[in-house]
């Protein structure tokens, strides 16, 4: 069975659809705001202490050595971060190169220069993350 739809309508029976229309969006549209702050009441996150240690932050108190075998470095507070020392060395040919440790958060960090090479100077890579 085909249904057909009349395309005349009168003055009244536009404006009920038109309201109605109207309604249900309005309605659609509340409902989405509510549930919008519904979820976001659920998402809060607790404030952090402004001397709480576990917060990501960069290395503080920072010092790098140059050795004859290459570089040493450390850092007095991590912060949450890690530092990582980083040696410049040089060849017997005059050739230089970097040399990077290990990542810490504690202790010495050492770079060590390959072969008959010697450190020339010393620096200090810092991250947030450890």
């Amino acid at each position: 069975m085909r249904r057909t739809i009349s395309l005349r309508h009168n003055r009244k029976q536009v404006n009920v659809m038109l309201m109605t229309r109207l309604r249900r969006t309005a309605a659609a549209a509340a409902a989405g705001l509510m549930l919008a702050g519904v979820f976001s009441l659920g998402t809060a996150v607790p404030a952090a202490a402004e001397d709480d240690v576990t917060i990501m932050g960069w290395p503080t108190g920072c010092t790098a050595q140059v050795q004859d075998w290459g570089a040493v470095a450390s850092c007095s507070s991590h912060n949450g971060g890690s530092y990582q020392a980083m040696a410049t060395c040089k060849d017997n040919a005059g050739n230089t190169f970097t040399a990077n440790g290990t990542w810490r958060q504690t202790g010495w960090s050492r770079a060590y220069c390959p072969g008959s090479s010697h450190g020339v100077s010393a620096n200090i890579w810092t991250s947030p993350t450890p």
